[in-house]
């Protein structure tokens, strides 16, 4: 899958705006060809692209999902394509039985429900962008959580990352399981229960670890400066996952915070994280959005407010009536002298992506790490009658000197990727290079004052 299917499929919803059901009358009543329906009725009422949103296209999209999900099962399937030019109600017509003699053919082998999805998976991604796509009903209830801070899954809190056909922890969530038993990023994850992770897939490696709270699941890692691997049997609970998962002072001097997510109440704690470095003695902050995937498009807001002066142009909306342009609005919590550095990779996105940016464009900070994601639209988050939800574009989003990033992301003037080697070793190259870069920006003789001007 391209890194761009993966963002539609695990991190929709990066810059979200608004969440909001469907009006009764047009909610379907179960996961059928009214469910389709239904979701073309969202994209023509809501997608920021008009000229993309037509509808016998995107019917013929959907009988190619189902098409799909149909040889998946073994089960041979042919639908003639609808005429351009259709009448909408013809047009309706013609899926609906189509969709009928498509479940006629599975004979039990598909369901209803997988036909619908997997038709409305497709004319989602047909419209090839980042913040539109289809959300599963467990998948909305996760994010919707997760956006609310509160417990979006039950599991062990570890946020595992794959390199070279092998897995790892990335992160360990705070206050998790994982992090009450002693896991550590870059343990090497070998074996889930009896079954070994080689030649698995990451989500088949991640499912395998979740599970209902209180179940037991056992865990074996390889650690570098371990003999051999050592297992851990871990009890699943439910996973909140903060905004921040780092604080802390690396070296005297240095402050380090890791930002995840911008969910709800984002800014207010960054704003306490920063305060409290601050009283530690901090004269230069690494600041860390790997892996960021975004949030709320007022806590990013928020979030500009504590790192650039007051009136910066951070990001412009677009739309159909023209342009807005987004200033800052307070003066910053973090003293304007004070050398920044952003570390960021290709998990960084949307709202992250747009924090960078603005940073890059206002000088305020260096950026270490690999490009973007290039993810960057606003959305709104709409749920459908069966529980499942769509992430629709309403504005397109720009830096705030107007560049496009949606799929071009923001390149790093420090380019470094971590190495397989890194990750075996243990160790954390963009971060030490954060570290080094901020020791050399402290270790510079502060400017000179100009002089200023007299008059004899």
């Amino acid at each position: 899958m391209t890194l761009a299917g993966k963002l539609r499929h695990f991190l929709l919803l990066a810059i979200l705006v608004t969440v909001a059901t469907l009006p009764a009358a047009t909610r379907a009543a179960n996961a059928d060809a009214g469910l389709v329906l239904e979701a073309i009725q969202v994209l023509d009422e809501e997608y920021v692209d008009q000229a993309l949103v037509e509808r016998v296209r995107l019917l013929n999209v959907a009988l190619d999902g189902i098409k799909a999900s149909l040889s998946a099962a073994g089960v041979p399937a042919k639908f003639a394509p609808l005429a351009s030019g259709t009448p909408p109600v013809e047009a309706d017509r013609i899926f609906r039985a189509a969709f009928d003699a498509a479940l006629t053919a599975a004979a039990g082998k598909v369901s209803p429900r997988e036909l619908a999805y997997g038709a409305i998976i497709a004319l989602t991604n047909s419209l090839n962008d980042s913040h539109t796509g289809f959300l599963t009903p467990e998948q909305y209830r996760e994010r919707i959580a997760r956006q609310r801070q509160q417990a979006g899954f039950a599991g062990v809190g570890m946020v595992v990352l794959p390199k070279d056909g092998r897995f790892f922890v990335w992160q360990v969530i705070p206050r998790s399981p994982a992090e009450r038993l002693g896991v550590r990023p870059f343990d090497r994850i070998v074996r889930v229960n009896d079954t070994p992770t080689g030649g698995m897939t990451s989500e088949q490696v991640v499912s395998m670890i979740r599970g209902p709270a209180r179940t037991a699941v056992t865990v074996t890692f390889e650690r570098i400066g371990r003999s051999g691997p050592f297992a851990l049997t871990i009890t699943r609970a439910p996973i909140v996952v903060p905004p921040i998962f780092a604080a802390r002072m690396v070296e005297p001097g240095i402050g380090y915070i890791y930002l995840y997510e911008f969910t709800q109440g984002s800014a207010r704690e960054l704003r306490g994280a920063i305060q409290q470095l601050l009283g530690q003695g901090m004269r230069a902050l690494v600041l860390d959005l790997r892996g960021d995937i975004g949030g709320f498009l007022h806590e990013l807001r928020d979030v500009m407010n504590l790192l650039l002066p007051r009136g910066a142009a951070v990001y412009q909306l677009v739309t159909s009536r023209g342009t807005e342009v987004v200033r800052t609005e307070r003066n910053p919590s973090l003293p304007a002298s004070m050398p920044l550095v952003v570390l960021v990779n290709e998990g960084t996105a949307s709202a992250s992506e747009l924090l960078a940016a603005a940073l890059v464009e206002h000088q305020r900070g260096s950026l270490v790490g690999v490009k973007t994601a290039g993810a960057v639209e606003a959305s709104t988050l709409l749920e459908l009658s069966d529980g499942s939800a769509l992430s629709v574009t309403i504005r397109r989003l720009t830096s705030g000197k107007g560049k496009r990033l949606e799929g071009t992301g923001v390149t790093p003037a420090i380019v470094l990727d971590l190495s397989s080697e890194d990750f075996l070793q243990g160790r954390d190259a963009q971060l030490a290079r954060g570290v080094q870069m901020a020791r050399q920006k402290l270790s510079r003789p502060a400017a000179s004052p100009s002089p200023v001007p007299t008059t004899r």
